[in-house]
């Protein structure tokens, strides 16, 4: 498993997204979460993520920003990349991320596998770019960025 280099720093707030207001979480400072497979991973301050991507109907089981928020905002700053053109990782790559940073925030085994398996078959998909984005520095260690 990985760990967190910085907390997330976050504030809910709401931003127009197509047209129609959406509640999110602002990164505050910038996010970095070390994984071992994936490298140094990095979310810029002032990036917004609505949280899980969960239907409305299942909020009270799922809701967007629960314990496992650190892990959707990585995944969802992958997914902006990858929409983009950008991504160093690909839709699958990602969502193995997500499930990584789940397992070190100690969300539960079965509530990791179903949000996991939940992204792999509705989220969206989206191959690595072969330009190198800023975002995802490999073979550092936490303590060589401090």
């Amino acid at each position: 498993m990985g760990n967190f280099v910085t907390d997330l720093d976050a504030r809910i707030g709401s931003i127009k997204i197509h047209g129609k207001w959406t509640r999110v979480a602002i990164i505050e400072s910038e996010f970095i979460y070390n994984s071992p497979e994936f490298g140094i991973v990095q979310v810029p301050f002032g990036f917004p993520s609505d949280g899980a991507s969960v239907p409305r109907f299942l909020w009270n089981l799922y809701p967007p920003f629960g314990r496992y928020l650190e892990a959707a905002v990585i995944h969802d700053w992958f997914c902006v990349l990858g929409h983009a053109g950008t991504s160093p990782l690909s839709s699958k790559d990602a969502a193995k991320l997500f499930l990584e940073v789940m397992g070190s925030m100690k969300v539960s085994w079965r509530r990791r596998t179903k949000m996991y398996l939940a992204v792999r078959v509705f989220g969206p998909r989206f191959k690595a770019s072969k330009v190198a984005h800023k975002s995802l520095t490999r073979h550092l260690t936490a303590k060589s960025i401090k």
